[in-house]
């Protein structure tokens, strides 16, 4: 599909595997699944993010796998692994590609933590991981952050990278069939700070 300016879209990039030496950002696989589900029952994970609850085995086996299929078509979803063992710490998933306009793209990211690798750096470590890689391998001049109203945690992971709160939407999400206040952020390529 061609863009609004008449121009061929801009390409798919390829499976990235990302690393700091200390986590490791790969494609999600059905070792995981157990974790996922542990994870996306955490009180926190299914208060702030969009995952069904009681989030299932079934659940996670459909997310895995559509993880490939979904890269394909530009929605970009990482395993955050420890890189010394390879254990799911999270997940984190860059989606809502605009790639339209001569300026370049915008895109949104989402991303969750599981209980135990929470306050050790992991997700601040994932997330400039993932923006590096995106403004890097696409031509995007935009990344949008979204949190539901209260998720403090996620805003601070989003500030320590380089996003620049920009307000609350008033019942500016869907979050399982209800409209709900959400903070927004965005973060720029000359933002993101190293």
């Amino acid at each position: 599909m061609d863009r609004p300016d008449g121009s061929a879209p801009f390409p798919i990039p390829t499976r990235a595997h990302l690393s700091d030496g200390v986590v490791v950002l790969r494609a999600p696989r059905p070792s995981d699944e157990a974790a996922i589900v542990a994870a996306a029952n955490d009180p926190d994970v299914a208060r702030f993010t969009m995952v069904p609850v009681p989030y299932g085995v079934s659940d996670a086996h459909e997310f895995v796998g559509r993880a490939a299929e979904n890269w394909a078509t530009g929605q970009f979803i990482f395993a955050i692994a420890d890189a010394a063992t390879d254990e799911l710490l999270g997940m984190c998933g860059l989606h809502d590609r605009e790639t339209g306009g001569l300026a370049g793209g915008a895109a949104e990211i989402g991303y969750w933590l599981a209980p135990a690798a929470r306050g050790a750096g992991v997700m601040t470590r994932a997330l400039t991981l993932v923006c590096q890689w995106a403004f890097d391998a696409m031509p995007l001049e935009r990344i949008s952050w979204w949190a539901l109203v209260g998720n403090t945690s996620s805003r601070a992971v989003a500030e320590r990278v380089g996003f620049q709160f920009e307000g609350t939407v008033r019942r500016g999400k869907l979050q399982r069939g209800q409209r709900v206040d959400a903070w927004i952020a965005g973060l720029l390529r000359e933002d993101l700070t190293s």
